[in-house]
């Protein structure tokens, strides 16, 4: 099996603001420490196709809308 495919982190860009930021696909990721009400969660799924970066995840959750 290749290594790449071993990968548990991966690089993102952040749909929102183009930003850099690391995923965690082992499911202990940065984002699940950030507490993210499920109504947000579900403003941000139907906007974007992947994950928000640190920044932008944490503005969402303050504002309350993407």
């Amino acid at each position: 099996m290749k290594a790449d495919k071993l990968k548990l982190i991966e690089p993102e860009v952040c749909p929102r603001c183009g930003m850099n930021f690391e995923c965690g696909k082992s499911g202990k990721c940065w984002c699940y420490e950030v507490d993210t009400k499920p109504s947000v969660l579900e403003l941000i799924s139907e906007k974007y196709d992947s994950c928000l970066c640190p920044s932008c995840l944490r503005e969402v959750n303050a504002q309350g809308k993407v």
